[in-house]
């Protein structure tokens, strides 16, 4: 059986920032009240606005806490400079991205609905708060690659970042609901993983017998 916090514990704020990632994920931002989230960490409504004088200020700490110092922190971690390999330093998000969310399995649904979606309520708050360095970084391993021919240089760097955040979180959002789709059946995080980085790999290959452009006739 789960153990209730203590009424005014240290984890008490923990436990209400997990109640609330779990219910935002579930029912979205604006479907929760202060008072779901409290019924659930087991705490009154008063205690929740004990530490967050405001629903805004709550959100505020799931952005702050849980979406970047928990989600982005991590992922992060193995975003290394320009002489790293591409296709290791890609693989390395996909797998890290796969680890937090069987970590945080709130997170993909939140992040689909509040984040990607528009009108999410998380989505300003995020963008005012990422350390825009670390995407800089992983844009500028990828260029690097391109430079030295081992990227495929029709990629964009810049959209990469993006397109592997979309193969990875959308289906992650659907996980429970995989083995009800006829299309996709019996499959696990493992197969979704081996297999964006297999499509991502091919991708990143420079393309075998690429055509060279046409030269210009003189006038």
């Amino acid at each position: 059986m789960k153990t209730k916090p203590v009424k005014g514990g240290p984890d008490v704020r923990a436990e209400l920032l997990d109640s609330a990632v779990i219910l935002f994920a579930e029912q979205g931002v604006a479907g929760t009240t202060v008072a779901e989230i409290a019924r659930r960490a087991g705490v009154t409504s008063a205690m929740v606005h004990y530490y967050f004088k405001t629903k805004d200020q709550l959100l505020d700490a799931v952005v702050a806490e849980k979406l970047v110092g928990e989600f982005i922190a991590f992922v992060a971690g193995g975003l290394d400079g320009p002489e790293a390999e591409p296709a290791d330093v890609v693989a390395g998000l996909v797998r890290r991205i796969m680890e937090a969310s069987d970590r945080m399995p709130w997170l993909p649904p939140l992040w689909v609905r509040e984040v990607i979606s528009e009108g999410g309520a998380l989505r300003e708050k995020l963008i005012r708060r990422v350390d825009l360095s670390k995407p800089e970084r992983f844009k500028a391993c990828i260029a690097a690659g391109q430079k030295r021919g081992v990227v495929n240089p029709g990629l964009n760097p810049q959209l990469l970042f993006m397109s592997i955040i979309g193969l990875t979180m959308l289906p992650l959002s659907m996980a429970k609901s995989w083995d009800r789709i006829p299309l996709i059946g019996k499959v696990s995080k493992q197969d979704l993983a081996r297999h964006i980085s297999a499509l991502l790999r091919h991708g990143l290959s420079v393309p075998f017998g690429k055509p060279k452009s046409p030269r210009r006739k003189s006038p």
